[in-house]
């Protein structure tokens, strides 16, 4: 599959942005130690590696060991690159470096960081102070720039192609897993470089566990199967659910998609800048209520997705998050009966200046769902 060009990231932008938040903290330097954090800001995805963000407009200090030498070179070239001896630790090459930097007072991400770990920096690294923040990195990532959407978009497409195969492929009979397998190869030959999450396939009364995992169930004629499934294209993950029915769906299950639908339709009309996510959540919820099915639906109505598959905004009743352009958010209602079935229809939406735009386009009338 052809995916779009995509430009290299703009982080010396994203830096700036961070850097202007950390003057509050009266720090020289933030250490990060979130993964997916790091390859926001650098490019550069390996494990077992710290960055060190100065204050100033000095480059980003990434700490590692010999097996990325080499990919730190190609995925962050723009970086400071310090390799730790195999007889060093992740703190005793940030001891190094700190001093190196001039960096004696450090911002370190308190919601990633034990107080455990915070006491072995301040014991190890001797003259230095860390300071626990909210570094504010969850809410910039949250808002997505034209190069994550791009991204967003390929993954969509990927796995809206693969479920598009497995339409042709599978059939009653075949089990869960059978399904499953088929729909992640698909993504990955299609060039995702992974699932999003471990995809869930629910055949009949499995549809009712909302995250439930595929086993040996067959998948029967008339009787519906739920498809919750994602892409993962260059770090960035796509999320998507369809409720499938062959031969003939059951007329409960039919009375509850339409709900379901109607419940979806409505709460992405609604998205747009300003609008507080909590409200969202209500208009579909509201639907379902009104239906009679309160009790069968528990969980949000969605969430951020972006480096990870659950991000910033979340659409919840507990939530006081409000929608931003460049929010890219998913919209998932469900109801869910025990011992029957269950409905769930998922679509990515992307809030722009003036309203929203739905990145998903595989069809989902009730009509259409049956094959």
């Amino acid at each position: 599959m052809k995916q779009s060009r995509t430009q290299r990231p703009p982080f010396a932008a994203r830096l700036a942005t961070l850097q202007k938040r950390m003057p509050a903290w009266r720090s020289d330097a933030l250490l990060i130690t979130q993964p997916r954090d790091i390859h926001y800001l650098t490019g550069f995805c390996g494990e077992d590696s710290w960055a060190i963000v100065p204050i100033n407009g000095k480059k980003v200090t990434i700490l590692s060991d010999s097996r990325f030498d080499e990919e730190i070179d190609q995925m962050a070239p723009q970086a400071i690159k310090v390799i730790r001896d195999t007889k060093q630790s992740l703190i005793d090459s940030l001891d190094g470096s700190l001093l190196k930097l001039k960096c004696r007072h450090i911002a370190v991400q308190e919601q990633y960081l034990t107080m455990s770990l915070i006491g072995k920096l301040q014991d190890k690294v001797k003259g230095a102070t860390f300071i626990a923040v909210n570094d504010g990195l969850l809410e910039q990532r949250a808002i997505k720039d034209a190069g994550e959407v791009a991204l967003l978009r390929d993954a969509v497409k990927i796995q809206q192609q693969a479920f598009t195969d497995l339409m042709g492929y599978v059939k009653p009979g075949m089990t869960e897993l059978q399904a499953a397998a088929f729909l992640e190869y698909r993504m990955m030959d299609l060039g995702a470089s992974g699932c999003a999450f471990p995809s869930i396939v629910g055949a009949g009364a499995n549809a009712s566990l909302p995250h439930y995992r595929p086993g040996q169930v067959k998948i029967q004629n008339n009787n519906i199967l739920l498809i919750d499934w994602g892409a993962r294209y260059q770090g960035y993950h796509s999320d998507m659910t369809r409720t499938i029915a062959f031969g003939k769906m059951p007329a409960k299950i039919q009375e509850i998609y339409k709900v379901v639908h109607e419940a979806q339709l409505a709460a992405i009309a609604a998205i747009a800048p300003g609008m507080c996510c909590k409200e969202i959540d209500t208009i579909a919820r509201d639907i379902i209520n009104k239906a009679g099915y309160e009790k069968q639906y528990q969980h949000g109505l969605g969430h951020g997705i972006g480096l990870q598959i659950h991000e910033q905004p979340r659409l919840g009743g507990a939530t006081t998050d409000v929608l931003m352009p460049g929010h890219v958010v998913t919209v998932e209602p469900g109801i869910y009966l025990p011992g029957i079935g269950g409905v769930r229809l998922e679509d990515d939406i992307l809030v722009t200046a003036k309203g929203h735009e739905v990145l998903c386009d595989l069809p989902k009338g009730v009509q259409t769902a049956i094959i």
